[in-house]
């Protein structure tokens, strides 16, 4: 639901033209999820700024003509069904690289193509449970979830550079190639640096020593929540000193890198101690002065109004035809010094008449499509559409 819609996203907010392939019933199921206005989801339009909608029945000859068609002028077709969907509609990597041998085909998944779990439907929360995710995430009740889509995003991260590395691979020897990417793989790479850092050593006489991710924790003040990290000796000194607990630094517990690891448990006992004196606000300043990292937590209708957030410009005010006034992060090609002006996310179907009078239909035969069902067009300027 998100990790194929996440990197086309991404890949739009860096300059790429991208078309959404949809149906002509439903559409995106994220259309129907979560907060919404005029008929316009804000997790559809999140993942989807920036796009053009195509409406089209596949299962008819003629839809299946209009996406051949569209695959001739494309440089990536980017697919998100179990495996063998597009291969029982004539869209399987073989049938159509064989015909464009030099189009990248990402094929996006939850397991793969083989083993036990291939065929089997998957969301978010059941990558997070095989995967690591929810077995590091442990709270005095258990293991928990992220609460955020990171199995779907990290996939979608890993398949937008993969994306981009194939195409600079096709750039040097002019042939396209299939990239295979599951959603587990995807979590399994990311996690295996930090998460399973006790998993990879084999060997018996291996040092465990304690992982520090396992004492992840926020610390109360007076009145709010922070975090910190006093990583180096030099900031556990300057946190003992800034919260006015100066035996801390030189007590032998803590005195060292190698002894606050080794006494993790009283250490963070004691920071909790010292920060649980003092109001978020003080904190935030004594600690910051002291070079030691340190942020309020925020509750998410509070993070748009960071000072830093605000003085980078990292979120903005945007209109959407239907969904009035968004607050949206700014496009990620802005960082390459270029000026993004992205088109709003697409009703359902908005851009078919558009895209197919690109391919070459004239208005009598689009008419024809769409009296058959194989098309369908919405109204840009409201969420009624026209099947």
């Amino acid at each position: 639901m998100i990790a194929v819609p996440a990197a086309t996203h991404l890949l739009a907010n860096q300059g790429a033209e991208v078309i959404k392939v949809e149906d002509v019933v439903h559409g995106d199921e994220l259309r129907h999820y979560g907060s919404q206005k005029g008929g316009m989801s804000a997790w559809f339009i999140n993942a989807n700024t920036g796009k053009r909608s195509l409406a089209v029945d596949l299962q008819q000859a003629d839809g299946k003509t209009i996406l051949w068609q569209l695959l001739e002028t494309a440089d990536v077709v980017f697919q998100g069904f179990r495996p063998g969907a597009l291969e029982r509609l004539g869209f399987g990597h073989e049938t159509v690289l064989k015909r464009l041998p030099n189009l990248v085909y990402c094929s996006s998944s939850g397991f793969g193509p083989s083993g036990p779990y291939a065929d089997l439907p998957v969301y978010d929360p059941i990558i997070q449970a095989l995967s690591g995710w929810a077995g590091s995430q442990q709270t005095e009740r258990g293991p928990s979830l992220v609460r955020g889509m990171v199995a779907d995003k990290v996939a979608a991260l890993t398949s937008a550079q993969a994306i981009t590395a194939a195409l600079l691979q096709r750039a040097r020897t002019g042939r396209g190639l299939h990239i295979e990417l599951s959603m587990l793989e995807a979590s399994l790479a990311f996690n295996w640096s930090d998460v399973m850092m006790h998993a990879s050593l084999l060997d018996e006489d291996a040092e465990h020593r304690p992982n520090l991710l396992a004492t992840y924790r926020l610390f109360q003040c007076q009145d709010g929540w922070v975090t910190l990290a006093a990583g180096t000796d030099a900031q556990w000194r300057g946190f003992a000193e800034a919260l006015d607990r100066e035996a801390l630094a030189t007590d032998a517990r803590f005195e060292t890198a190698a002894a606050r690891a080794g006494n993790v448990i009283v250490w963070y006992e004691a920071m909790e101690e010292a920060v649980g004196a003092f109001s978020q606000a003080d904190v935030l300043r004594r600690l910051r002065a002291a070079d030691v990292p340190v942020a309020p937590i925020l509750d998410p209708a509070e993070v748009a109004n960071d000072p830093q957030v605000k003085a980078a410009g990292l979120v903005r005010e945007i209109q959407h035809p239907v969904a009035g006034t968004l607050l949206q992060p700014r496009p990620s090609g802005e960082i390459f010094g270029a000026t993004m002006d992205l088109t709003p996310a697409p009703t359902h179907g908005q851009h078919t008449t558009e895209i197919l009078a690109e391919l070459g239909y004239d208005p009598e035969a689009t008419a024809r499509l769409r009296t058959a069902g194989c098309i369908r067009r919405s109204d840009p300027d409201s969420a009624n559409t026209d099947p």
